[in-house]
């Protein structure tokens, strides 16, 4: 029987293989790059950015999740960093 919750549970569960890190890094680096120039088009400031951050990667603070395109992944976590600002 199919089991949604476990679907959305492995949805939810970053891309991030630990055996493959540097071919992984790439990846990130290019929606890190997405995300934080999306931050700034939708109005963040740096020191605002910086603030929510907290001296983290955007991918860390905000993991990509399994095949997430850059574009959908800076949709998201410009979503997640203005809920985060706005706590």
């Amino acid at each position: 029987m199919f089991d949604l919750d476990a679907t959305l549970d492995l949805l939810d569960t970053p891309a991030s293989p630990a055996d493959d890190a540097l071919a992984w890094a790439p990846r990130e680096s290019g929606h890190g790059r997405a995300a934080l120039a999306a931050a700034l088009d939708d109005g963040l400031l740096s020191e605002e950015v910086d603030a929510i951050l907290a001296g983290r990667r955007v991918v860390e603070a905000f993991p990509v999740r399994w095949g997430e395109t850059p574009p959908a992944y800076a949709t998201r976590a410009v979503a997640e960093m203005m809920a985060a600002y706005l706590q």
